[in-house]
C-alpha cells in the first residue's frame, strides 16, 4: 500500500485491511507520510454557556467573529503553519514552541485590549493550551497525537480566562528567556498525572 498526503490520513487508515503482523509496518508508513513535529496551540473562549443563556447566541457569535478576525493577523505574524476554527475554539500549529508562545501572549494582549463585552458585567476572554511533539496531520481535520490531546486538555479544561498553560514537552522546548515568568503545577485528569506550566502575566 503506497500512501500519499493527497489521499488523506483517514482514507489511508480506512483502506488498511492487513493482519496484525503487518500493523507495525503500516504504522511506520502512516508516520512517514503524515507525521510531523510541531507546536500546537489550542484556544477556547470563556463564558460561552452562561453568555448564550443570558444574552442569546447571536451576541456571543459576534464575539467569536471578532476573535477570528484578530487571530488571522496574529497567527500569520508569528509563523503559524496552519490553523482552523471550530465553534468557539481555535487550533493552530507552529514550527517552534517559542513561536506558539509568542502568538499566545499576543492573542491574550489583543483580546484584553479589545475589551469585548459579552455581558454587562463580564468581558470576553480566552484560555490557551500549548503542546509540542510528534503528530499525524490530516489536511482536512487538523493534527492528532498525545501532545495535541494534552494541549486540548490544558486549553479547554484547565486554563482559566486569560491563562496560557504549557505541557512539559512544550516547556522543555521554549528558550530560557521565555521561562522567566513560569510556574509549574501538577494535576490528575482522566486518570493521568499531568505536569504543566502557567505563564505568569495578565490574567493569572
Amino acid at each position: 500500500m503506497v500512501m500519499t498526503e493527497e489521499e488523506g490520513l483517514f482514507d489511508s487508515i480506512r483502506c488498511f485491511s492487513g493482519q496484525i503482523s503487518e500493523r507495525s509496518r503500516f504504522e511506520a508508513d502512516v508516520w512517514g507520510t503524515f507525521g510531523s513535529r510541531c507546536a500546537m496551540l489550542v484556544l477556547d473562549s470563556s463564558g460561552f454557556t452562561q453568555s448564550t443563556q443570558e444574552s442569546g447566541i447571536l451576541n456571543y457569535l459576534t464575539c467569536i467573529v471578532r476573535l477570528r478576525d484578530m487571530m488571522k493577523t496574529i497567527l500569520t505574524r508569528f509563523g503559524c503553519i496552519s490553523w482552523r476554527a471550530a465553534t468557539d475554539n481555535v487550533f493552530a500549529e507552529f514550527k517552534t514552541a517559542d513561536g506558539a508562545l509568542a502568538a499566545a501572549l499576543e492573542i491574550q494582549r489583543s483580546v484584553s485590549a479589545a475589551n469585548i463585552q459579552i455581558q454587562n458585567s463580564e468581558k470576553f476572554g480566552v484560555c490557551i493550551g500549548i503542546g509540542f511533539g510528534d503528530v499525524l496531520r490530516s489536511l482536512s481535520e487538523g493534527v492528532f497525537g498525545n501532545e495535541m490531546n494534552l494541549a486540548s486538555k490544558l486549553g479547554e479544561d484547565l486554563a482559566g480566562n486569560g491563562e496560557i498553560l504549557l505541557t512539559e514537552s512544550a516547556y522543555q522546548e521554549i528558550s530560557d528567556e521565555n521561562r522567566r515568568d513560569i510556574i509549574s503545577r501538577k494535576t490528575n485528569i482522566s486518570g493521568i498525572e499531568l505536569s504543566y506550566y502557567i505563564i505568569l502575566g495578565e490574567g493569572t
